[in-house]
């Protein structure tokens, strides 16, 4: 997945490669696409002519190019890629998501300190999508952007799932705590997930493959929370950690 400008609006797209993803931003929010589609039929599968199929029902346009050129636009296309506009992608701002949830009394959120593997990044949002997570925050540098890999990881959530990227992720961590958000930070050496239900309005911090949670964030936390380990390993990866916390939160709020 690569960024662009339109030339007749400064828009920035997305080129979407994954076939989940394609399909649920075309059901999501498919105002300002354009789907591009390999010259020849070489590709053209049953997946990809349902792909068309959905497109042409929503009055997308879909447009032929040769291979050379949809390699360009996004390397690991397998027969078509999908131009969305991020603005039309469930894009949100930290103060947006704020204002919206001040005057509510449930929530979750999830921040991301500076998750490298567009994997993890994809799984995490996966994921979060399924446990109804309100947004993930992600920082802009030094942490993996939304690309392609991260697009197939998260098999199309990112559709429906806002994922907000800021500059200055304690500064985003102050907003939410302003916002009525109570802070956990994941940490081995936290209280022990399950001791005490997590409150209803929550923003769950999650660290760096290598290094966890950064000391600056886990200052602006209310609270530290770990998952008990029985084995022999030290630690789970963090997008199987991410799913545990979320599923911890749902438990303890199955009517929320």
């Amino acid at each position: 997945m690569q960024a662009a400008l339109n030339l007749q609006k400064v828009v920035l797209v997305n080129y979407i490669s994954s076939f989940h993803s394609i399909i649920e931003t075309l059901r999501a929010s498919p105002q300002g696409c354009m789907l591009y589609v390999a010259e020849g039929g070489r590709h053209a599968g049953p997946r990809i002519r349902q792909i068309i199929e959905e497109a042409e029902k929503r009055g997308i346009a879909v447009r032929h190019l040769s291979e050379m050129d949809l390699s360009r636009m996004c390397p690991e296309h397998r027969g078509l890629v999908l131009a969305a506009p991020l603005e039309a992608r469930g894009m949100l701002s930290i103060e947006a998501l704020c204002e919206h949830s001040s005057s509510k009394d449930a929530g979750l959120v999830l921040v991301l300190d500076h998750i490298e593997d567009p994997h993890n990044l994809g799984a995490i949002v996966r994921s979060a999508d399924a446990f109804g997570v309100d947004a993930v925050v992600i920082p802009t540098r030094r942490a993996s952007p939304l690309t392609d890999a991260a697009e197939r990881s998260a098999a199309g959530a990112t559709a429906w799932l806002p994922v907000i990227q800021v500059k200055n992720l304690r500064a985003a961590v102050d907003q939410l705590k302003d916002a009525g958000f109570w802070i956990y930070a994941a940490d081995m050496s936290g209280s022990a997930l399950g001791a005490k239900p997590l409150g209803k309005k929550v923003a769950i911090l999650l660290g760096n493959e290598g290094k966890g949670v950064s000391r600056i964030l886990k200052d602006a936390a209310d609270e530290c929370i770990s998952i008990p380990m029985f084995g022999h390993v030290e630690s789970l990866n963090v997008s199987v950690s991410a799913a545990i916390l979320m599923y911890e939160y749902r438990r303890a709020h199955a009517l929320l």
